[in-house]
């Protein structure tokens, strides 16, 4: 289970959401590169970058900021947030991403993302961003009538191969992720998920961990870590002990 960064970025600066939240932004670092440097040093070896002003108005607006980290660092990196164009995809995959994450785009139909997953593979990502029982899009601004269940199951037949499920008012909060809902979706789905949403300490790490299932590939941690509450090396020793 691999424990990811996340570096979301507003105006340039790192930064923080709360539920999602854009009148509820806490600033964590004006040089988001350093940043990056840093949870490399630590031992990442996958970062979250999420261009948060893109994903609410879908048009990418920190494009050359995130350019700049994936340029300057050895990890991988997959990037999300605003990419609702085949161009955008090409763009950040020809400039060294791993792989893209999209999400408004990949409610569109299945049609047009089981064409953009033929032809990208694993490289596309598809984040399920849901708050109660509904899935949001649009950087979480707006609800769809769509279930989580309801979009993985879409996410399959388009032929996706990993997920990144959220749930929104867990996000940015520290109250610990949604466990019982990762769970459901691992143990009904063969597909691969990473778990985003409220990682508050150690101990979150260690129950994700005792899911103790392949398809659970890792996990976003974002404010916990900036506010170090979590500890990147700690982490990385429950989460990832084959590298020790």
């Amino acid at each position: 289970m691999l424990i990811i960064p996340a570096i979301d970025i507003i105006q340039g600066k790192v930064v923080r959401l709360h539920q999602g939240d854009f009148n509820k932004i806490t600033f964590y670092s004006d040089e988001p590169i350093k940043i990056a440097m840093a949870w490399q040093e630590k031992g990442a070896r996958l970062l979250h970058l999420v261009d948060l002003e893109g994903a609410r108005d879908g048009k990418l607006k920190n494009k050359d900021t995130i350019v700049d980290i994936v340029k300057n660092i050895d990890i991988l990196c997959e990037i999300g947030g605003g990419i609702r164009t085949e161009s955008d995809i090409e763009f950040f995959l020809n400039t060294g991403a791993k792989r893209v994450v999209i999400g408004t785009k990949a409610l569109e139909g299945n049609a047009s993302l089981g064409r953009l997953v033929s032809k990208y593979k694993e490289k596309i990502v598809v984040s399920i961003d849901f708050s109660g029982g509904r899935v949001a899009k649009k950087g979480w601004q707006e609800e769809t009538d769509l279930t989580p269940g309801d979009c993985v199951d879409m996410m399959q037949e388009a032929g996706v191969k990993t997920i990144v499920v959220t749930d929104i008012r867990l996000d940015g909060t520290l109250k610990g992720p949604n466990v019982k809902r990762i769970k459901e979706i691992i143990n009904s789905k063969d597909i691969s998920v990473i778990a985003s949403g409220g990682i508050s300490s150690i101990e979150d790490i260690r129950k994700l961990k005792e899911i103790e299932n392949k398809n659970l590939e890792g996990v976003i941690v974002g404010r916990a870590l900036y506010e170090g509450k979590v500890k990147l090396e700690e982490a990385i020793k429950i989460a990832e002990p084959t590298r020790n």
